[in-house]
């Protein structure tokens, strides 16, 4: 009823209605993240953060049992219902609850997979983010995410994610080919042999990215170069 009256209510009169609700049913998360919602829907992000962190907390202290399975479906159903901010800032608090450390990558991976089969792209992009940031030298969580945004994201988000990869995996050959790759796809040559340049100053023994690179220019009419890299790999 009290979720029924907020929707029906202007930004201000929503905002004391649903504190009243809080107020009377302290144990009800729904009341919590309808707030959260609200906030974002007028453009108060930072307000979502502090709802959210205040929700578990409370509940919590009403004896509340945080299920992090309901909390996951929550998110899933703040993306579909355009609460994106919401739903990522759901799955931050949530992500970590019962899961012992040494459990995380693999869980983390099924619960992004598990968001792809619902189409909550932005819940599984949020859970690719938090993994990365937590376990940053890990190259599998970055192939993943590139996989991800290959698949769902753009090409401006796939080589954001890839240009933060080689930075923290340098020695990781596959992701500074898959970087070039994309921007020699998307026509920047001069950017793909950057890349490769880099990628081979980070790892100046790797045969895959000499061979790409003589690709490049063979297939863009620079014979020169590629012969030039074929005499200096002799």
């Amino acid at each position: 009823l009290w979720l029924a009256l907020a929707r029906l209510e202007t930004y201000e009169n929503a905002r004391r209605v649903l504190n009243k609700a809080r107020e009377h049913i302290p144990t009800d998360r729904q009341i919590w993240i309808m707030a959260a919602k609200l906030e974002e829907a007028n453009g108060n992000n930072t307000m979502v953060d502090r709802l959210i962190e205040r929700a578990l907390a409370s509940l919590r202290a009403n004896m509340v049992e945080i299920n992090r399975e309901h909390w996951f479906k929550d998110a899933i159903d703040c993306e579909k219902a355009g609460s994106v901010h919401t739903c990522q800032v759901l799955i931050r608090n949530i992500i970590g609850i019962d899961i012992d450390e040494e459990d995380q990558l693999e869980t983390w991976i099924e619960d992004a997979q598990s968001c792809q089969t619902e189409n909550a792209y932005e819940c599984a992009r949020a859970i690719y983010t938090h993994t990365r940031k937590l376990h940053p030298t890990k190259k599998q969580i970055w192939l993943d995410a590139a996989d991800f945004e290959r698949k769902h994201g753009t090409r401006e988000q796939l080589e954001e994610l890839l240009s933060t990869a080689v930075i923290s995996c340098p020695k990781a050959e596959v992701l500074w080919l898959m970087l070039a790759k994309s921007k020699w796809l998307a026509g920047n040559v001069p950017l793909a042999r950057e890349t490769l340049s880099a990628g081979f100053q980070a790892n100046p023994n790797s045969e895959e990215i000499w061979l790409a690179a003589v690709k490049l220019e063979s297939e863009n009419n620079e014979y020169k170069k590629a012969l030039s890299l074929l005499k200096k790999a002799r």
